[in-house]
């Protein structure tokens, strides 16, 4: 049948074009699936994330449960250097800007009586602006009552009662404590004796022998009528716990710290030298 080498030819070439067609079909879907791979969205390779240190880690967990105070939050009103103190503000009649004196501070438990017992006392330069704080009350009960009473150079005792706070007390829930200016024998009275003090320095300075820096009341750097006008207004009057036979002590009990002992019956404290008296106001 295939004898001849023209038919042996054309069968061979049938063979071919049979065995050809499934190749082609598979080579032309290998194709396409190429193109198509190669038309798509190329992904990048993710990079790992590096991982954090445990400590680090605990760190920015810990500083992220830590409240931060708002703008407007109030300061804190512990005075920590000092635990519980006490805060006052004085005005000593006859003076305007200058507040300027040695005051005396004693604190009193309970209310104002006629024998006081001083359970602390201050020693402290009043500035300026007449405003004072951190004095200890270390040692006293928070809640209880007690008397402050404030004593300046030349002005006799004013009493102010208050309860203490644990953390700041206020004396005079903040407002300012008057004076009264005079008292310039230092013994809780304004009379004639006073007077006779002032009028013997009247009219000195700084600079001249009979110069009484207690008697110059409004700071005005002279001795004149207006100082004696502010006796004179005050005459006869008596400061807080009555009349002292002796002036303030010059020292005090350091702040901080109570007194060991029960003070002397009358004045701010006790001295060395002697007791306190107290008289009875007799005006």
């Amino acid at each position: 049948m295939f004898s001849t080498l023209k038919s042996r030819l054309l069968l061979g070439v049938y063979i071919f074009i049979i065995l050809s067609i499934p190749v082609g079909a598979f080579l032309a879907s290998q194709n396409q699936t190429i193109k198509s791979s190669a038309s798509g969205p190329v992904t990048k390779p993710i990079a790992p994330k590096p991982t954090t240190p445990p400590a680090r880690e605990f760190l920015s967990a810990s500083s992220s449960l830590t409240p931060t105070p708002s703008p407007d939050s109030s300061p804190p009103t512990v005075a920590t250097s000092f635990g519980p103190t006490l805060s006052l503000k004085a005005t000593l009649e006859g003076r305007t800007s200058d507040q300027t004196t040695k005051l005396f501070v004693g604190i009193l438990e309970g209310s104002l009586s006629s024998n006081p017992k001083f359970l602390l006392s201050f020693s402290v330069d009043l500035p300026k602006s007449g405003e004072y704080s951190n004095l200890s009350l270390a040692g006293l009960t928070s809640g209880n009552s007690y008397t402050a009473i404030l004593k300046g150079t030349s002005q006799i005792a004013t009493s102010s009662a208050f309860v203490m706070s644990p953390n700041i007390t206020n004396l005079n829930s903040g407002q300012t404590v008057n004076m009264l200016s005079g008292d310039l024998n230092e013994d809780n009275v304004i009379d004639s004796a006073d007077y006779v003090i002032a009028k013997t320095a009247l009219n000195s300075t700084s600079s001249s022998s009979n110069w009484n820096a207690n008697a110059d009341l409004n700071l005005d750097g002279v001795i004149n009528l207006f100082d004696l006008i502010i006796i004179s207004r005050n005459n006869g009057q008596v400061g807080a716990t009555g009349a002292w036979t002796s002036p303030i002590p010059k020292s005090a009990t350091p702040s901080a710290s109570l007194n060991s002992y029960s003070a002397p019956i009358g004045g701010p404290g006790g001295s060395s030298s002697g007791h306190w008296i107290w008289i009875p106001n007799t005006y």
